[in-house]
């Protein structure tokens, strides 16, 4: 039984090793660090960050899991259509990359890092409703492949992220607009 829990450290460690060598920064991931089996191992968890277009982006080593926030989708209301990229697509920073219409509203997708797609959520084609149910977890829209990870560092982090979203509020006063309207996210 301690072999195995030694093997389990070892591969953990193993890991968590790789997973920090592989985007050679440590500063997109939290570091817990646990003492376990006479060996210390450290476990880096995901850490999201964002886009003044109100977008996300979560990185799994060099690969970022994207979707917009959840301020967009509240913005847009209830979404009735979601256009996905193509896998293998590259995108450059700022690219469109899909659009996302409500009622109210159409928005463009852009590009959070330049990379290419390597995968889309094709359950958002037929049904959008995840993106305003679980913008973070089913509601992400496509995964890229990044080639330049460096960009990563231009994003906000959440708090940077709630304080911009704050700065956008409208005063008391000034009118929302209405009717259908293209915006960028």
């Amino acid at each position: 039984m301690a072999a195995v829990a030694m093997r389990c450290a070892r591969g953990l460690a193993f890991r968590a090793t790789k997973l920090l060598t592989s985007t050679q920064t440590p500063t997109y991931y939290g570091a817990q660090t646990f003492r376990r089996f006479s060996r210390t191992v450290t476990v880096f968890e995901s850490v999201k960050k964002f886009t003044k277009e109100h977008e996300w982006i979560s990185m799994d080593g060099t690969t970022g899991t994207i979707g917009i926030t959840n301020h967009a989708q509240a913005s847009l209301g209830e979404l009735v259509y979601v256009e996905l990229p193509e896998v293998g697509k590259e995108l450059s920073k700022g690219e469109e990359c899909g659009t996302v219409e409500s009622v109210k509203a159409a928005s463009d997708l852009l590009a959070p890092v330049s990379g290419v797609c390597i995968e889309v959520n094709s359950t958002l084609e037929e049904d959008p409703s995840p993106i305003n149910s679980s913008p973070y977890e089913d509601g992400w829209i496509l995964k890229m492949k990044l080639s330049k990870p460096e960009e990563l560092e231009e994003l906000m982090d959440e708090e940077a992220y709630q304080a911009f979203v704050k700065s956008e509020e409208p005063e008391p006063g000034d009118p929302e607009g209405s009717g259908h309207e293209r915006r960028t996210f």
